[in-house]
C-alpha cells in the first residue's frame, strides 16, 4: 500500500479506541417493514458450530450478547453443529431474539424437510425468518425459475409462513447481485442479507446494483461479510484495527442497513463488536474519500474472491 494510503487512511479509524466505549445496550434499528428493532450487531453463528467448540463457550457468547442488546442471531443447516448448539444456548431466552435460518434446496418438499429439521435442532416451534441461502450460486440454484415455481423452495417458505412455522421470508446473496432482483419482484421477500464492506463495494457492488430496489420495497437489510471473510480458507481480511472500525462504520452508514452480521467466535470478538457499535459515528466526507481509495486498492488485490459478479 502506498505511503499516501497508509497515512491518510488513519483518519478513518475514529477517535475512540476499540474497547473504550461505554456500557449498556447497543443501538437498534428497525428491520425494514418488520415491526422489530434489532441491535446493530448480529451474531453470525456459523463458527460456533465448528468442530472442537465447547457448548459452554456458545452459552457464554449468546448470554453476553443478549445481555448487551444483541438480538439478531443467524444460523443455517450446513453450519456443522451450529443449530444444535444455538438451540441449547437459547433455552429460556428464545423470546429475546430474532432467530434466522436458511434453506438451500430446489425442491419444495426438500425445503420443507430442511425447515422442520432446523426447528428441531433449534428447539423452537417457529423461526423469525428463513432465507433462501445465497441465490447468487448457480451450482445451488441453477434456475431462478425453479426457485419461484409452485414446486420450488419459495412456495415451501410461503406455506410455512401461512402455517405459523416462520414469520418472515428472506434471501441472501454473496455474488451475482442481479440474481436477487427477480426474487424481490415476487413481493414475498421481507429481509435481504448480502455482502457489504468497503472493499467489495468495488467488486460486487450490491450497494448500487441491488440495495436501491430493496429500499424501494422496504425490505430490511442485513450486511454480511463485513470483515471480508471467511473465503478460500482465509479468516477475516479486514481484522486489522484501522480496517475493522472503518468497515463497520462504512457498513452502518449504508442506507437501510439495520444489522452488521458478524461471525463471532469468542467472547473477546463479541466485546470488540459491542465497543464499535457503542462508539459508532458516521464517516465524514474526508474519511469516506480515504476509505474509497483504500477499498479500491484492496479490491484490485482481492479480485472475484466469492465467485463471478455477473
Amino acid at each position: 500500500m502506498s505511503a499516501y494510503s497508509r497515512r491518510d487512511f488513519a483518519k478513518v479509524i475514529g477517535a475512540v479506541p476499540l474497547g473504550a466505549a461505554g456500557t449498556g445496550p447497543i443501538p437498534t434499528r428497525r428491520l425494514g417493514q418488520i415491526n422489530f428493532h434489532a441491535g446493530i450487531v448480529g451474531i453470525g453463528a456459523q463458527h460456533l458450530g465448528d468442530d472442537g467448540v465447547e457448548q459452554s463457550l456458545v452459552d457464554r457468547v449468546i448470554a453476553e450478547a443478549i445481555d448487551n442488546g444483541v438480538n439478531y442471531i443467524d444460523t443455517a443447516p450446513p453450519y456443522n453443529l451450529c443449530e444444535e448448539r444455538i438451540g441449547r444456548a437459547l433455552k429460556g431466552r428464545r423470546q429475546k431474539v430474532f432467530l434466522v435460518s436458511k434453506v438451500e434446496t430446489n425442491a419444495r418438499g426438500d425445503a420443507a424437510y430442511q425447515l422442520r429439521d432446523s426447528l428441531r435442532k433449534l428447539q423452537t416451534d417457529y423461526l423469525d425468518c428463513v432465507h433462501l441461502h445465497n441465490v447468487g450460486r448457480v451450482d445451488r440454484w441453477p434456475s431462478l425459475e425453479q426457485i419461484l415455481a409452485k414446486d420450488g423452495p419459495l412456495e415451501a417458505l410461503v406455506d410455512a409462513k401461512n402455517q405459523g412455522f416462520i414469520r418472515h421470508i428472506g434471501c441472501t446473496s454473496h455474488m451475482r447481485p442481479a440474481r436477487a432482483l427477480p426474487i424481490f419482484e415476487t413481493g414475498q421477500i421481507e429481509l435481504f442479507m448480502c455482502t457489504i464492506n468497503f472493499v467489495e463495494r468495488h467488486i460486487y457492488n450490491f450497494e448500487e446494483k441491488v440495495l436501491p430496489e430493496a429500499r424501494r420495497g422496504n425490505i430490511g437489510l442485513i450486511a454480511m461479510k463485513v470483515l471480508g471473510g471467511p473465503v478460500k480458507g482465509a479468516g477475516a481480511l479486514l481484522a486489522a484495527p484501522e480496517d475493522y472500525r472503518a468497515t463497520l462504520r462504512y457498513t452502518w452508514g449504508v442506507a437501510g442497513v439495520a444489522v452488521a452480521n458478524l461471525g463471532i467466535r469468542t467472547v473477546e470478538e463479541l466485546r470488540q463488536a459491542l465497543a464499535a457499535a457503542r462508539s459508532y459515528t458516521p464517516l465524514t466526507p474526508a474519511e469516506m474519500t480515504a476509505l474509497t481509495g483504500r477499498g479500491k486498492q484492496l479490491a484490485a488485490k482481492w479480485g472475484l474472491i466469492r465467485g463471478p459478479a455477473a
